[in-house]
C-alpha cells in the first residue's frame, strides 16, 4: 500500500467516525498525519469522487454530512439490493462461515460485548459480498454501509445496535438452514426495522 492509499483509508476511516468534520485544512492534516501535499490531494480527491467529500465556499472542501434526504434515498433501494445479493450468493455460500458469525453473535449477547456485536455484524455484510461475486453491487453497497456507519458512529445506541444483532441472527439461521424464502424475509424486516431505528435517532 503506498502513501497515497494509506492516506485515503485513513482519512476515510476519520470520516465515518465523526472524528473529520466541516472545512478540510490541508496544513492540519499533512500535520497529523505526517505525509506531504501530494498524497494528501490525491487521497482527497478520491474521497471527493466517491462524495465524501465536497467543494464549498472560497475553494475549500467540506466534509459531506449524511442527511436526512441521503438516507431515504439509500433505503429505497437498500432492500432490493441486500436481496439481490442474496439471490446472487445462495449458491456461493459457506454455511459453516455464517455459523462462525451466528457464534459470535450469540458470545457478544452472552458476554454483553457491543464491540463483538458490531464486528459480527460487519462480518455478515462483507460474507455475503463476497460470495455474490458482483464488483458492481460490492461497491454500491459497501458504499451506502460506509455512508450509514457514520450515524451509527454518532447516534447509534447500544439498544438498537443488540436489536440489529437480533435480526442478524435470523439472516444467519436462514442461510444455515439452506431456506432462502426465510432468508430474504428476514432481509426485509431487518432493512425496513433499520430504516426505522435510523429516523427515531433523530428524534
Amino acid at each position: 500500500m503506498n502513501i497515497s492509499e494509506k492516506t485515503y483509508h485513513q482519512l476515510k476511516a476519520k470520516i465515518i467516525a465523526n472524528e473529520l468534520v466541516g472545512a478540510i485544512s490541508e496544513n492540519e492534516l499533512c500535520q497529523e498525519l505526517n505525509v506531504s501535499r501530494t498524497p494528501l490531494r490525491e487521497a482527497l480527491f478520491r474521497l471527493m469522487t466517491e462524495g465524501w467529500i465536497e467543494p464549498s465556499k472560497n475553494k475549500t472542501k467540506t466534509i459531506k454530512p449524511i442527511t436526512l434526504s441521503e438516507i431515504r434515498d439509500i433505503f429505497q433501494i437498500r432492500k432490493d439490493i441486500e436481496i439481490m445479493v442474496l439471490n446472487l450468493s445462495w449458491e456461493n455460500q459457506d454455511p459453516q462461515r455464517y455459523q462462525t458469525i451466528k457464534d459470535k453473535i450469540e458470545v457478544g449477547f452472552h458476554d454483553s460485548n457491543v464491540s463483538l456485536l458490531l464486528e459480527a455484524d460487519n462480518e455478515l455484510h462483507e460474507q455475503m459480498l463476497s460470495d455474490c461475486h458482483n464488483a458492481i453491487v460490492t461497491k454500491t453497497l459497501t458504499f451506502m454501509y460506509d455512508r450509514l456507519r457514520m450515524l451509527r458512529s454518532d447516534k447509534m445506541k447500544n439498544d438498537s445496535i443488540i436489536d440489529s444483532s437480533k435480526e442478524h441472527l435470523k439472516i444467519c439461521a436462514g442461510i444455515i438452514a439452506r431456506d432462502i424464502e426465510q432468508t430474504r424475509e428476514a432481509i426485509a424486516h431487518h432493512v425496513n426495522n433499520s430504516y426505522n431505528r435510523l429516523f427515531s435517532s433523530f428524534k
